[in-house]
């Protein structure tokens, strides 16, 4: 059953974004395992994510990996993670 992950995120602006994704490359995480769909939102300034894994045991793989950088720049996060009822996919035109 896919999970979906609503980060609650203190301190993290684009530049911060934009380095904790060029850090997660760097080690291989860029596109995770179990990962379906990653989503940065909202403000420049105050950044927010939202995640969709196809289970939780891929979740917790990535946070293992993620959380060492987030500390590392001083960004907070707390996770809210549900369980997925439905996904319906949109066309791209």
């Amino acid at each position: 059953m896919a999970i979906v992950v609503k980060y609650d995120v203190q301190g993290m602006d684009a530049s911060r974004y934009d380095e904790i994704i060029r850090q997660l490359a760097a080690i291989g995480q860029g596109e995770p395992d179990g990962r379906m769909y990653h989503i940065c939102y909202g403000d420049s300034e105050r950044l927010q994510v939202i995640d969709v894994f196809e289970d939780y045991d891929r979740l917790n793989a990535f946070g293992q990996q993620l959380l060492p950088i987030l500390q590392r720049l001083g960004i907070e996060v707390q996770p809210e993670a549900i369980e997925v009822y439905n996904i319906i996919e949109g066309r791209a035109d």
